[in-house]
């Protein structure tokens, strides 16, 4: 936001008007414009540019002194630019002031990434976005950027504009005021891939918000007349600028005053201009102008003092990320474009990569998350170049890629303009990202390896086996695929929440800790093969519902009432947390079950007793180990009381009973109830409203 100085300063303060009326602090409104230069000192400026010791392109010496307002004052800062320190060596730059019609807002600008859509997810056009800001290797000048066709880039360049008009609006403030503070400027190549000519610019790489206000204040409001009539008709340009500095107010009526007014406050903008990016001997290649330019942005705006939102920050940590592993070549371009949602499904198919939402999100995931990846030591880079941190933490790490994951369903809402999917993703963003938090993410080696639903379950039940075995070596490998596959579904469907605030009695655990719980119980990990299989039902997926350790599908009637239709009960966070997997700091737990159906509460007691059983035998094996003083168990020397072992086990016959029975009734309900699954992820003939009810049983 820019500030306003002190009434009265120096050239640019005017509190009064003519009728004596108070208004706004602004620029120019107190005195005339600067005259329209004469083209003797343009062409002077844009000689002086091209034969500095900067090296500046052609496209950029002329852009430059077409744009500066006083072209004198240009040669001489020419002279002698000031030194930056960024990461990876060091930017040479200029202060001066620039006619703002001179300016484009940059437009990969990171502050719209929110609204911007991906191959990968786009349903409708399939072009995506603008593909950079690239540089050359070494010592540059600018950066590029490149579109499909000036249609494309147009089309680009629109989505931007309207998206900081909506959601950074300063055309008011700019028109008023004026802009105070400098924008950062940078020199842009828009290129196109069907061989249109390359569009030289000066674009904002900070302060788009501002110079897009601006151009509305000025009414140009086509995108088409500042990125490609201006630059190739410069005639058309200089008589643009003349019709406002040029103009008079004397004699004109008070409303053309005033809209002439709002333009000669927006037509002129204070810029630091970046010229030429020197790397440093210690960074050599891995750095260039795109990366330098990005984390000198980056400091603004992902960190204090002014930051972006919390996507635009994540996301432009993801862009660095992407960046530095295309500039280390890391992957194979292909799958560099893949993780960045840049490449369509059909292209992916090609290549060997997943194309399910859930596998693409999980692959993401496991690239920049699995302690076996090659590329973590760069992901790291790649997010403290855009910040102030000295190190990356886990948790920043996989916010990061977690919101990356997320691309191609946010280009999915974004395309297809769907209200319910933008809300969707909405409430499944902070989740999704609290959960990708998941510690065995970080700690254990995993991949995305395409099995099925089913294969994956087999595998995973199997670690768990491994586990009880005694077997010191833990093996995660198929369960992390597992849960990176099913969280997907869980926060798509709102199964698992964030952790509540404020309310004490509150489960206070985030879903990341829910999540490890479910991948050390079988019934966890079925639950978690049946979020997947529900997830990808029917095309877009429907809720996923309740299985248990066996992975029979538990049905209730809606009522509760005997002799009422049974279907499917769907899960839910509150399920999770305080029926399947509650939090049980010590002890054997209690169930609190009276607020919910009959059918949920003989689940969760069944779990309470379960869980009883288990902390029994704990206890029992306990007993067993405290030795005597000769080796032996103590337990062997003592005894336990002849009535109380009498007692007990009179109990533990009679529950014996009750278990064998209870087996032998589910064994005669799980053939009617089972789904039929097949290992291509897909669902049999039967869904949820065919569970038959009870007198078909």
């Amino acid at each position: 936001m820019d500030e306003a100085p002190t009434a009265g300063a120096k050239g640019q303060a005017a509190l009064w008007d003519d009728d004596d009326s108070l208004v706004v602090w602004s620029r120019y409104a107190g005195e005339e414009l600067p005259p329209l230069p004469k083209m003797v000192a343009v062409n002077r400026a844009y000689r002086a540019a091209l034969d500095s010791d900067l090296d500046l392109p052609e496209g950029f010496a002329s852009a430059l002194a077409y744009a500066a307002v006083e072209p004198e004052r240009l040669r001489a800062a020419l002279a002698t630019p000031t030194r930056i320190s960024v990461a990876g060596g060091t930017i040479e730059a200029i202060d001066i002031d620039l006619y703002v019609p001179g300016l484009v807002p940059l437009p990969t600008n990171t502050r719209t990434i929110l609204n911007r859509v991906y191959p990968f997810g786009d349903q409708t056009s399939g072009t995506g976005p603008l593909l950079g800001p690239v540089s050359a290797a070494g010592t540059a000048n600018g950066i590029k950027v490149r579109a499909k066709s000036v249609e494309h880039a147009l089309a680009r360049i629109d989505d931007a504009r309207d998206y900081v008009l909506n959601e950074n609006p300063m055309r008011d403030s700019v028109a008023a005021r004026g802009i105070a503070m400098p924008v950062t400027v940078v020199y842009l190549e828009l290129d196109h891939a069907d061989g249109q000519p390359t569009m030289p610019l000066l674009a904002t790489a900070d302060g788009s918000s501002r110079i897009t206000g601006a151009h509305e204040a000025l009414r140009l409001t086509e995108s088409r007349v500042v990125h490609y009539d201006f630059p190739t008709n410069r005639d058309s340009y200089r008589r643009f600028l003349g019709g406002i500095a040029g103009v008079r107010t004397a004699g004109l009526p008070s409303s053309e005053v005033r809209r002439l007014r709002e333009k000669k406050n927006a037509l002129i903008t204070p810029a630091r201009v970046f010229l030429r990016f020197t790397p440093s001997q210690a960074a050599g290649p891995r750095y260039d102008f795109a990366r330098a330019l990005s984390a000198y942005v980056g400091m603004l705006h992902v960190d204090p003092p002014r930051p972006w939102q919390p996507t635009g920050k994540l996301e432009a940590m993801a862009e660095s990320v992407l960046s530095i592993l295309r500039t280390n070549e890391a992957l194979p371009i292909h799958v560099i474009d893949y993780l960045g949602g840049m490449v369509t499904p059909e292209v992916a198919t090609t290549h060997g990569l997943p194309v399910r939402n859930d596998e693409q999100a999980a692959y993401v995931l496991a690239t920049f998350l699995s302690p076996s990846s090659e590329i973590r030591e760069l992901v790291d880079q790649g997010i403290t170049d855009v910040t102030t941190a000295k190190s990356v933490t886990p948790g920043r790490r996989s916010d990061v890629a977690g919101e990356l994951a997320l691309r191609a369903t946010r280009s999915t809402a974004v395309g297809t303009g769907d209200v319910t999917s933008r809300q969707q993703l909405t409430a499944m963003r902070a989740p999704y990202l609290r959960t990708s938090r998941l510690p065995h993410y970080h700690k254990r080696s995993w991949t995305v390896t395409g099995r099925g639903p089913d294969t994956l379950l087999a595998a995973a039940l199997a670690e768990i086996d491994h586990e009880a075995a005694g077997d010191t070596e833990e093996v995660f490998a198929s369960r992390l695929e597992l849960a990176a596959l099913a969280q997907y579904h869980l926060t798509r469907f709102g199964v698992l929440r964030r952790e509540a605030y404020g309310d004490a009695e509150a489960d206070k655990r985030g879903p990341q800790d829910i999540l490890a719980a479910m991948l050390a119980d079988p019934q966890g990990l079925r639950l978690l093969h049946r979020a997947i299989v529900d997830g990808r039902a029917d095309g877009g997926g429907r809720p996923p519902i309740i299985v248990d350790e066996n992975g029979v599908v538990m049905t209730a009637s809606d009522d509760g009432q005997p002799g009422s239709p049974l279907r499917p009960v769907p899960i839910t966070d509150h399920w999770l947390r305080y029926t399947a997997f509650p939090s049980r700091p010590t002890g054997v737990p209690r169930a609190a079950y009276d607020k919910e159906r009959p059918e949920v509460r003989v689940s969760m007691l069944k779990k309470s007793v379960s869980d009883a059983i288990t902390f029994l035998s704990g206890e029992v094996n306990k007993l067993k180990s405290i030795e005597n003083g000769h080796g032996g168990p103590l337990i062997e020397q003592t005894g336990w009381p002849e009535q109380a072992t009498r007692d007990m086990r009179s109990v533990l016959e009679d529950l014996r009973d009750d278990f064998v029975a209870w087996a032998r009734i589910a064994k005669r309900r799980t053939a009617p109830l089972t789904f039929a699954l097949d290992d291509d992820n897909e669902m049999g003939d039967t869904s949820p409203d065919d569970v038959p009810d009870d007198d078909s049983i």
